[in-house]
């Protein structure tokens, strides 16, 4: 699990809100659920500090990881832009990375409440680059009043994290 941004890295910033801080809130809830469905998890994260893009790739493979999930929240420049997406890369495991996106997706979308922004592929460092399944979590946009008040939301947060824990078991069943 890796919580995007950290430390001198604030990620997107819009009302009131550090993406930073969503996204290692979220991961430490996540980590939590997949614990106790039985998983061993590893974080490229747990506080407030901040590692490069390829220290966190190597992360996952020095753990042997399964599957690999960036954890982010974002932002635009328009701050009607709103919703939750999920980010997959063809480059290694492709077949896989959309099968976990497709099964984590909806059920962000149901958790949070948000607009469905759907499965896409991006060339994202991180997923790009790890070679298990992998995909990169957009929960929301921090610039959208709607979208930031559902992230500042604690239950809005636990909701999401066992959501995406949901998606994780059901793509390791469907598998």
């Amino acid at each position: 699990i890796d919580p995007g941004h950290g430390a001198q890295d604030a990620g997107a910033i819009g009302n009131g809100l550090l993406e930073k801080n969503i996204n290692l809130e979220v991961a430490l809830k996540l980590q939590s659920r997949l614990h106790q469905a039985g998983a061993l998890t590893v974080m490229s994260r747990t506080s407030d500090t901040f590692d490069s893009l390829q220290t966190r790739v190597s992360k996952g493979a020095q753990a042997s990881a399964d599957i690999f999930i960036s954890i982010h929240a974002n932002a635009n420049d328009n701050s009607g832009a709103n919703g939750t997406e999920t980010y997959y890369d063809t480059t290694y495991a492709a077949a896989h990375s959309v099968k976990l996106a497709q099964q984590v997706q909806p059920r962000m979308v149901s958790a949070l409440g948000t607009k469905d922004r759907g499965v896409k592929t991006a060339g994202f460092y991180v997923i790009k680059y790890s070679r298990m399944p992998s995909i990169l979590l957009e929960t929301g946009f921090v610039t959208n009043p709607i979208d930031a008040s559902i992230l500042k939301s604690t239950a809005a947060k636990d909701r999401l994290a066992s959501g995406i824990a949901t998606g994780v078991s059901n793509y390791f069943d469907v598998k």
